[in-house]
């Protein structure tokens, strides 16, 4: 058995989403919901007769993780090379383009998990001027973070060391480490005190999340894009995992040609120091 957490309201919110959007993506800290609610909108979307097609930056990374380029561009010390990072995101918003043009029909359906923090997809929140940016900033586009209280966070971390340590499906080897984990909660507090979203006093330990904090730093990376925070305070049982999807659910994955033209456009486009910055400032919307 796992948990979730999903009660009437949120539920509503998730049930709407699958009758009216074409594209609904979960971002968030990891170790937040964001697997757990994208499944049960996959789950609410094809009860809708929606046809749904997914997209993660997990399994989108993969793609580009192949040993000729990790050769030229080894990991560094917060994950993936800044290279790596930059050409996964602008590919998926190619991506994110060919879907829209190639599927007009409304019953057609994208759902996405996207973290942002750590330039994990953070081109999905950026206004840059491409042939996905108007569907991106349409009203039937939604982001949903999930917001865990304190307490709660404290188990989902919990979990999510569990099934790091232990992992029951595939997806869960490459969920993000607790040393990811952590980072990533310690960005989001450095960066919200830099925009002066929050005081360092007002945050107070640098290792304890704290709700404000969090929800104040993604009401400013989604202020271009329609967004909706997802309150949480509860666990439910169900069985299975957080990454047991629906069957015959296809993911929009990067062809090895795709991911050599990827690279080969950051790295004609973009100097080594410039991409460095670029994912330095994922922040900056």
């Amino acid at each position: 058995m796992i948990d979730r957490f999903v009660d009437t309201v949120s539920g509503d919110i998730l049930a709407d989403a699958a009758r009216k959007c074409r594209m609904v993506f979960f971002t968030g800290l990891p170790a937040s919901g964001k697997s757990f609610l994208m499944r049960e909108q996959i789950s609410m979307a094809a009860s809708a007769g929606r046809r749904v097609r997914i997209i993660r930056w997990d399994a989108g990374l993969a793609a580009f993780e192949r040993d000729s380029i990790l050769a030229r561009y080894p990991d560094v010390a917060d994950g993936s090379h800044p290279i790596i990072r930059k050409a996964a995101g602008l590919w998926a918003r190619q991506a994110l383009a060919r879907w829209l043009s190639e599927n007009r029909d409304p019953a057609e359906m994208l759902i996405g998990e996207v973290p942002i923090i750590g330039s994990r997809y953070s081109e999905f929140v950026q206004v840059i001027p491409d042939a996905a940016e108007p569907a991106l900033a349409s009203d039937t586009t939604v982001f949903f973070y999930p917001v865990p209280t304190g307490e709660l966070r404290e188990k989902l971390e919990a979990i999510r060391k569990a099934t790091f340590a232990n992992p029951q499906h595939p997806d869960e080897a490459r969920d993000a480490p607790p040393e990811i984990m952590n980072l990533a909660w310690r960005l989001t507090r450095e960066k919200a005190i830099e925009l002066g979203l929050v005081t360092a006093r007002a945050v107070g330990d640098q290792s304890s999340y704290d709700e404000t904090t969090y929800r104040r730093f993604f009401d400013h990376l989604l202020r271009h894009r329609n967004a909706r925070a997802i309150d949480i305070d509860t666990l439910y049982s169900v069985s299975g995992t957080a990454h047991d999807l629906e069957a015959g659910i296809s993911e929009l994955i990067a062809t090895p040609g795709e991911v050599e033209n990827a690279i080969a456009d950051v790295e004609l486009a973009l100097t080594a120091g410039k991409v460095v910055r670029e994912v330095e400032n994922w922040y900056l919307v």
